[in-house]
Order: C-alpha cells, then sequence, then structure tokens
C-alpha cells in the first residue's frame, strides 16, 4: 500500500470530492424528486462505488484509452466529461442523450474525440467483456504491425459487477486477454449482491480474485474500494501494469451498495444488521474524513457539496425541458440510413478510401465453387487492405472446416489470420472490439446453429 503522504500527493482530492459529491447529488434527486414524479422510469444508483470508478477515471488519461462500462458507471462517465444535464437527459430520455432517448438512460458511451472513449454498452449483463478485449486486441495489432506509435501505453479497462463473472462474456474475455496477452484490465466491482443473490452463488467461495490467482498470464491485485489510500495505490499499481505491457490484469474492489440494485428494489433480502454495516462503509464518509483538512478545508468541502445539488438541481431542470427525440430519425441508427460517418469504428472513420472496382465479369475457364469464391474473395482483400483481419474456430493451419480460409494463413501470418477459442459470443464481441479500433473484421461462425450463442453481441453491442 502506498503511503498516505505519497498518494496525497499524487491525486488531486478536491476534484474527487467535487466529482464524487456531484454523482452522489444526482443519485438523490433521482431517487427522491424525479423517479417519484416519473421523470425518471428506471433509476440505477451508484452510491458505494463512485470512489473507485473515480479514482479509475483519472487514470485513463491517454488518447487512445477505452473503457467499457455497465449500467452503474455514471461516476466513470462523469470523470471523463459527461455533464450533467447529459446524464439526466439520458435518464429521461431526452435527445441529446446517451442513445437520444432510444434506450434506458444507463446503456452509455463516449466517442472520444482525442480523448478516452466509452465503448457502447450493451444491456446485456456480461456482454461489455469481449468487445473491450476485441479493442484491446486492436491496440496491439497497430502499435505491432501498423507501426502506430499513437497506440503506444493505451489500454482497454472492463468494468463490472460481482454478478457478471458468472457469464460466458467474461470468462470467453478472459481466455482472450490471457492467451493473447492483451492489455486489458478487468475492474470488478465487488458489492457482495447481483440483485438479491449473494457473490457465494456467483462464484465459489465469493471472492474472484482469490479464485483467479492461479490463472496463468493474469495479475490479480484486491482491496477496499471505499478507501482512498488503498483503492487509489491499487487502482495506480494495475493500470501502470497493464500499460508496462507486463501482460493483462484483474482488480477486485469491496463496496457497499448503499441502495437497492435499481430503485424499485427494496433490499428486503438484507438484514438490519448488514444494512447498517453497509452505511457505515460509506466511501463518501470515508473520503471526507481522509481529505479534510488536509488535502481540503472543511468550508470548501461544504461550498462543494452545497454547489453540486445546485447544479444537479438545475441540470435536472434543463434536460427536463428538452425536446422529445425526433421520431422522424428513428431509422437514421439503422446502416440504409446512415447520413454521415460514424465518430469512431472501422476504417472509413480514419478516411479510408475504397479501391477501383468494377461489375464486369472476369470469365475463367475452369468453374469454381462458393468456396473457392468466398477464399478467393478474401485473399483478395487481404492483399488490399492490412487492416482486414480474418478469424474464427480452425481458419488458421487447418483452413477452416469448409476450406474457405485455406492457405491464407501461411501466406498473410499468424496476426492476420488466426485461430480463435471455442466461444461463438467471444468471437463476435472480439469482431466487435475490432471494429472500434478501426480494424475490418472478418469472423467466421462454422455452422448456422453456432451462431445462436453469438446472437447476444450481434443484437445488442454491434448495433
Amino acid at each position: 500500500m502506498a503511503s498516505k503522504k505519497s498518494v496525497k500527493g499524487t491525486i488531486d482530492w478536491k476534484e474527487v470530492a467535487r466529482i464524487m459529491l456531484l454523482s452522489r447529488a444526482i443519485d438523490n434527486i433521482e431517487e427522491n424528486e424525479l423517479v417519484p414524479e416519473k421523470k425518471v422510469l428506471y433509476q440505477f444508483s451508484a452510491k458505494g462505488h463512485e470512489l473507485a470508478q473515480i479514482l479509475l477515471g483519472m487514470k485513463l488519461h491517454h488518447p487512445k484509452d477505452a473503457a467499457s462500462a455497465y449500467y452503474r458507471s455514471r461516476p466513470l462517465m462523469l470523470t471523463l466529461g459527461l455533464t450533467p444535464e447529459d446524464a439526466l437527459a439520458s435518464d429521461m430520455a431526452k435527445s441529446g442523450g446517451y442513445s437520444d432517448g432510444r434506450d434506458i438512460g444507463v446503456v452509455c458511451n463516449m466517442a472520444g474525440d482525442n480523448s478516452p472513449k466509452v465503448l457502447p454498452m450493451a444491456g446485456d449483463v456480461g456482454s461489455q467483456y469481449t468487445p473491450a478485449v476485441g479493442y484491446a486486441q486492436a491496440i496491439e495489432y497497430r502499435q505491432e504491425h501498423l507501426q502506430d506509435e499513437s497506440y503506444q501505453g493505451a489500454l482497454s479497462v472492463i468494468l463490472g459487477g460481482d454478478g457478471s463473472v458468472a457469464t460466458n462474456g467474461f470468462w470467453s474475455a478472459l481466455t482472450m486477454a490471457t492467451t493473447l496477452n492483451l492489455p486489458v484490465l478487468f475492474f470488478i466491482e465487488d458489492n457482495g449482491y447481483g440483485i438479491s443473490v449473494s457473490s457465494e452463488l456467483q462464484t465459489p467461495g465469493g471472492n474472484i480474485a482469490n479464485n483467479l490467482r492461479s490463472f496463468k498470464n493474469l495479475r490479480i491485485f484486491s482491496g477496499d474500494g471505499t478507501s482512498p489510500e488503498e483503492a487509489s495505490s491499487l487502482i495506480s499499481q494495475s493500470t501502470t501494469y497493464v500499460r508496462e505491457r507486463k501482460g493483462p490484469a484483474l482488480i477486485r474492489l469491496t463496496v457497499p451498495r448503499l441502495t437497492g440494485h435499481s430503485y424499485q428494489d427494496n433490499q428486503a433480502y438484507k438484514d438490519e444488521k448488514l444494512l447498517k454495516k453497509e452505511l457505515k462503509n460509506d466511501p463518501l464518509i470515508k473520503l471526507k474524513k481522509f481529505a479534510v483538512p488536509n488535502s481540503i478545508s472543511g468550508k470548501e468541502w461544504d461550498l462543494l457539496e452545497k454547489k453540486s445539488k445546485q447544479i444537479a438541481k438545475r441540470a435536472a431542470e434543463n434536460a427536463w425541458n428538452r425536446t422529445d427525440p425526433d421520431q422522424t430519425t428513428l431509422k437514421s441508427t439503422f446502416s440504409t440510413g446512415y447520413s454521415e460517418i460514424q465518430k469512431i469504428g472501422g476504417p472509413f472513420a480514419e478516411g479510408y478510401q475504397k479501391p477501383d472496382s468494377t461489375t464486369e465479369p472476369k470469365p475463367e475457364k475452369q468453374r469454381i465453387n462458393i468456396v473457392e469464391a468466398v477464399r478467393r474473395t478474401l485473399e483478395y482483400e487481404l492483399e488490399i487492405n492490412d487492416k482486414i483481419l480474418v478469424f474464427g474456430e480452425d481458419v488458421g493451419a487447418k483452413g477452416g472446416v469448409h476450406a474457405a480460409t485455406l492457405g491464407l494463413q501461411s501466406k498473410f501470418g499468424e496476426h492476420r489470420v488466426f485461430d480463435t477459442s471455442l466461444s461463438e459470443e467471444g468471437i463476435i464481441g472480439r469482431s466487435v472490439g475490432l471494429a472500434y479500433g478501426g480494424m475490418m473484421p472478418v469472423a467466421e461462425i462454422q455452422f448456422r446453429k453456432y451462431a445462436d450463442p453469438a446472437t447476444e453481441q450481434l443484437k445488442n453491442t454491434g448495433t
């Protein structure tokens, strides 16, 4: 653990307090006013999780960093620049929010203009993991094979609760990150519950960090996410470890969930003793005790608290006065309705120009079947575009179970045509992340029925 003096000297604790008080004020106004008034219909509080997320956000400073968030990640978003008005407008399904009112307000994203980005989130628990690993692979590919030095030192971080470590997405991402030695940080906020189900039913012993200590090529960090000193030290260590390309890492921080899973959850499954213990473990109380008076005076703290409440109230009023989303633009999110190139993702966002093409056929004497036509097409595309990557189960040395990639790995190398682990959700999730990183992924799913596990990514994160 870092010393109290060194920790205080490297963190702007006044800024931590400002963001944390603002996050708490937004949660309070939602719970006490906006939800009862039915201006917000579905609310997830971040109370208890704020400190760890804010400290993490302050460590995401590389312009190519990416975070893959989940429904309780608003403190991270505020740290990375989300305005209180946009945050509340998203919850109110007003125009200008994350999805312009088309999804529940916590389904977040942040394109990032030469700054850390938050990858588009899906609603399914665990779906945040594999796209972030795909983005990490894009970081490595661009740096090592495209000689793009702007990605040097970048990382991909995945936030998730303790319940999400039971999902297919988590384990698929873990396999990819460790077998490929990717710059990924798994950031697990363990509040002890997946809604009402305790951690012991999510993972053996209730502690994923302990269970993974023998996992090869994975550095484990674990500690108290409510302690300013301990949390800041562990987050600094873990992000530095990944940035220095020592391998992927997992950090587990214990935090209290100070309200229900969502507004509608009354936590009747927790006894009074546990509820009192969690309130006593409030990181906001610990932060004030830690920062006042050494980093901020008591008067400054009170002023920040007062100002945060004012900002939240004004932001709520302005958000409510925004127009509702324009129904005529609904289909603009479909591929056939795009009016402009997306801000991030795929080669066209970076100025890619398609080569000249023709519709004139060039018949050959010998007929070919559809598999050979696919193989030749892939070969041609790999030759003219160094951002195309072809992958799937058995596409490498074997050349695919249908021979559609036969000979491609030997010609273009294992970094461009490669095998994957057996997880269709992982294959498509990786594709989504690679596309976010500017690549053009070509993923193979061997048979139609194998595509079913991948529909989570096809229907959510990839749209």
